[in-house]
């Protein structure tokens, strides 16, 4: 089952390590992890921390626009 949000929509479970995998490959120059705790982690040019994989993506969009665009670019690609 996924989590409820604040605005009381159902969110699906993240599958943490396939996630973790995808980030590594969308960005590239950074090192991304998830701690003990579940605070995920991202370490490039700045240090970078968000109890969530959205709010992480957010510092990542702000810190590394270059790369964020090219992530969204490979995600949006048709085959």
């Amino acid at each position: 089952m996924g989590q409820t949000s604040l605005t009381g929509h159902r969110r699906p479970e993240t599958n943490d390590p396939v996630t973790l995998l995808l980030l590594q490959h969308l960005f590239p120059g950074w090192t991304i992890t998830r701690d003990e705790h579940g605070t995920w982690q991202a370490t490039g040019r700045v240090a970078l921390s968000a109890s969530d994989v959205d709010g992480l993506l957010d510092l990542l969009a702000l810190a590394a626009p270059d790369t964020a665009r090219r992530a969204v670019s490979l995600l949006s690609e048709k085959r």
